[in-house]
């Protein structure tokens, strides 16, 4: 491994692996070289208060500098094998549950955590299940991710994310994901025909996440298009008669799928349908499209956004950019309450999605999927949540 010595000042004194002058004596210099050659880093270990060595490091349980616990050094102080180690932190009903609890509490004592990847060799199964999700989603909402990976944390699994720029990328992440020893697939961005037979082909079962392949694959969704209607519902009710909806990319069909919800139903209660414009999920593309989309019209009574990205965008575009008063002049309502649509400065009125449904949901449907790799394909729905606050006058 290369030396540094990291309290060098200058980046040309920080270089690993190569002797350069600083203010140390020689004889430090060598003297640290020779710590490393003799296999010691004193960088990386120091001593605690009662001048016991101790490392600086995250190494995990070592019984010296350096050497981790292993099932064997359990094995030994337990008496026992070491496949009953093995046994002994897994569901095995093999071994008696006084071995177990005796097992464990030496493995305890000496400070063990069983090998994730030993353990996989010896069950034939990774634990892993691959969650592919666009970057922009990632930045949305982090907190369906945490979601994702407690409803499968529940199920002794471990999520190995993939994250394509955006839609169009997908290809290359889930040909990646077909080079690991996947348990399962949660699959955040749209995977064509062609995509669902190479998980197929590589017996990777595979649910969709707020998406829809009927007849391809197993699926959880918002119910988007049906939630779009009762909020637009809500604002006809509220005295609205004229719109307009940010609709997101042309090629998103969660986006689309509200916009269509949304005006759709519009249309049934007599309302001209919306002009929708076309934009990114973003910020600032909501604040460009409230823009360009008023520049030379009036302004509707109410913007229904596709997602709070949007509407947030919408509403400062409104306020600072063209003077108006939001909800006084014109109301803003999105989908998705993302944490940011609570702050006092947009108090948003939006759908709410249950993020904790959608994801035990989808981690069931994939448990079941393995469980029975032939039983009819499932689509879920789960209900999203009309949330009331100030950005719409009701």
């Amino acid at each position: 491994m290369p030396w540094c010595d990291p309290s060098a000042r200058t980046s040309r004194q920080r270089r690993c692996g190569t002797k350069v002058a600083t203010s140390r004596k020689p004889g430090d210099v060598r003297e640290r070289l020779d710590f490393a050659s003799a296999g010691k880093n004193p960088w990386m270990t120091g001593t605690n208060d009662t001048g016991e060595a101790r490392s600086m490091g995250n190494a995990g349980p070592q019984t010296a500098i350096g050497k981790r616990v292993t099932a064997s050094d359990v094995a030994r102080e337990a008496g026992v094998s070491q496949s009953t180690v093995s046994r002994s932190f897994s569901d095995d009903s093999r071994i008696s549950a006084a071995t177990r609890e005796h097992v464990r509490d030496v493995a305890t004592r000496m400070g063990y955590t069983p090998n994730a990847l030993a353990r996989s060799l010896i069950t034939s199964r990774s634990g892993m299940v691959a969650v592919i999700v666009t970057r922009q989603s990632i930045l949305a909402m982090p907190e369906m991710l945490t979601a994702i990976s407690q409803a499968l944390g529940r199920r002794g699994q471990r999520m190995l994310l993939f994250s394509p720029a955006d839609e169009s990328d997908v290809q290359n992440a889930v040909s990646e994901a077909w080079s690991y020893p996947l348990e399962g697939a949660i699959s955040c961005v749209t995977l064509t025909a062609e995509h669902l037979d190479g998980f197929r082909m590589n017996r990777i079962p595979v649910v969709l996440y707020n998406r829809r392949a009927r007849g391809l694959a197993d699926s959880v969704c918002t119910e988007h298009h049906a939630a779009a209607a009762r909020l637009a519902d809500r604002l006809w009710e509220a005295g609205h008669r004229s719109f307009l909806c940010l609709a997101g990319p042309a090629d998103a069909p969660v986006g689309h799928e509200r916009a269509e919800g949304f005006s759709a139903r519009l249309e049934e209660l007599g309302a001209v349908r919306p002009r929708s414009v076309v934009t990114d999920f973003s910020y600032a593309g909501g604040r460009a499209a409230m823009l360009d989309a008023l520049g030379a019209s009036p302004a509707p009574d109410a913007v229904f956004c596709v997602n709070d990205q949007l509407a947030m965008g919408a509403t400062d575009a409104l306020r600072y950019d063209l003077g108006l008063a939001v909800p006084q002049d014109v109301s803003v309502v999105g989908f998705d309450d993302v944490p940011e649509a609570a702050r006092p400065s947009y108090l948003l009125t939006t759908v709410r999605q249950d993020l904790g449904a959608l994801a035990e949901n989808a981690a069931s449907l994939l448990d079941d999927r393995s469980r029975a790799p032939d039983s009819p394909l499932r689509d879920l729905d789960v209900r999203g949540e009309l949330v009331e606050r100030q950005s719409a006058r009701f």
